[in-house]
C-alpha cells in the first residue's frame, strides 16, 4: 500500500510540484484515505524523503555496476547509456528531483532534509567524476562540469516538453564532445 501512496504523490509532486500537492490531494489520486496514508507516513515531506532516498539509491547502484565495467572507454560509454535510459524510464523521478533541488522552501524543512541526503549524491556526483576522468585520462574540472551541463540540459529540456527527441540528441552529443576532447580534437 505504501507504494501506491509513493506513486500517487510522485505522479503529483511531478504535476503540480511538492507545495502544489496535499496529503488530501494524495490521498484522493490514490484512492485510499487521508488516515491510510498516516498509517505508513507520518507527513508529506516523509513521503518525499522515500521517493527521493528509493531514487538516489537507485541511481547509486547503477552508477556502481557501471563501475565494475574494466575498461575506462566502456564504463564511459556505459554510464551515458544508462543514464539516459534512466532520464527516460523515470521521467517523474528526475522531475521531482531537479524541483526539489530549485525549490526555495519558506519553513526550511525541504532544505533540511536536502542536507541530509546530500551526501548520497554528492557520492554519486564523485563517481561520475572517476567515470569521467578515466575516460579522458585527465582530472580535469572544466570536463566535469560541460559534461553535467550538457546532461543537465537535455534532461531538462525533456521535462520541459516531454520530447525524448532532447534525449536521444544529448546524448549524441555528449558521446561526441567526449569522443573529441578525448582524441584531442
Amino acid at each position: 500500500m505504501s507504494r501506491i501512496i509513493e506513486k500517487s504523490a510522485l505522479d503529483l509532486f511531478s504535476k503540480r510540484g511538492y507545495e502544489g500537492a496535499s496529503i488530501s490531494a494524495i490521498a484522493k489520486n490514490a484512492s485510499v484515505s487521508k488516515s491510510l496514508i498516516f498509517r505508513y507516513f507520518t507527513n508529506k515531506e516523509q513521503i518525499l524523503e522515500t521517493i527521493v532516498n528509493r531514487e538516489k539509491e537507485l541511481l547509486i547502484k547503477i552508477i556502481e555496476s557501471v563501475e565494475e565495467t574494466l575498461a575506462p572507454a566502456h564504463r564511459f560509454l556505459t554510464w551515458v547509456d544508462v543514464l539516459f535510459q534512466h532520464f527516460s524510464s523515470h521521467a517523474k523521478e528526475m522531475k521531482l528531483l531537479v524541483s526539489v533541488f530549485l525549490h526555495e522552501d519558506s519553513s526550511g524543512e525541504l532544505q533540511k532534509y536536502l542536507s541530509r541526503t546530500e551526501s548520497g549524491f554528492v557520492y554519486l556526483n564523485r563517481k561520475e567524476e572517476k567515470i569521467i576522468e578515466s575516460y579522458l585520462g585527465v582530472k580535469n574540472s572544466e570536463d566535469v562540469f560541460l559534461f553535467r551541463y550538457l546532461v543537465q540540459g537535455a534532461l531538462v529540456e525533456y521535462l520541459l516538453d516531454g520530447e525524448k527527441e532532447h534525449l536521444t540528441r544529448g546524448k549524441k552529443m555528449v558521446l561526441k564532445i567526449f569522443k573529441d576532447k578525448k582524441e584531442g580534437l
